[in-house]
């Protein structure tokens, strides 16, 4: 699984919850669209699990930007709640569960939502070389 599959995942759910909001790039800064999301998948630590397979983290931040920059509390307040109910068990990347490491975390400071969770998955490690064809045990040739 990798960082843009995460991502994708998350626009397709994100999406929905706000009729014509845009989903901007993770680095584009500005102008700010409204309404709009803006996803940002965090890899934090991966490294060697048990029988050859790989543990990942990543952290998550979803900010959304109000269609009214003026007002923006009962907006912000309304997709915290549907991000909650969306997010708040998990979701599908690829047909694999990611269940979330902790609870979703909403703030909102400036007139733009912040909501932020932590993930993490195991995955087989790739093979690499070639198989053994031919074992030396104790002096002794071991052949399969």
């Amino acid at each position: 699984m990798q960082i843009r599959d995460i991502r994708a995942a998350l626009t397709a759910l994100v999406r929905p919850l706000v009729q014509d909001a845009a989903v901007m790039r993770p680095d584009e800064d500005k102008p700010v669209k409204r309404p709009s999301f803006k996803i940002d998948v965090l890899p934090v630590s991966g490294g060697a699990a048990c029988d050859g397979e790989r543990e990942y983290e990543a952290d998550v931040d979803i900010w959304y930007y109000p269609k009214d920059a003026h007002r923006p509390r009962d907006e912000c307040d309304e997709v915290a709640e549907q991000l909650l109910d969306t997010l708040g068990d998990g979701f599908a990347v690829g047909g694999i569960w990611l269940p979330l490491d902790d609870a979703v975390e909403v703030d909102t400071s400036q007139g733009v939502l912040v909501a932020q969770l932590g993930v993490s998955w195991v995955e087989s490690a790739a093979e690499t070389g070639e198989p053994m064809e031919e074992l030396i045990y104790n002096g002794e040739e071991l052949t399969t």
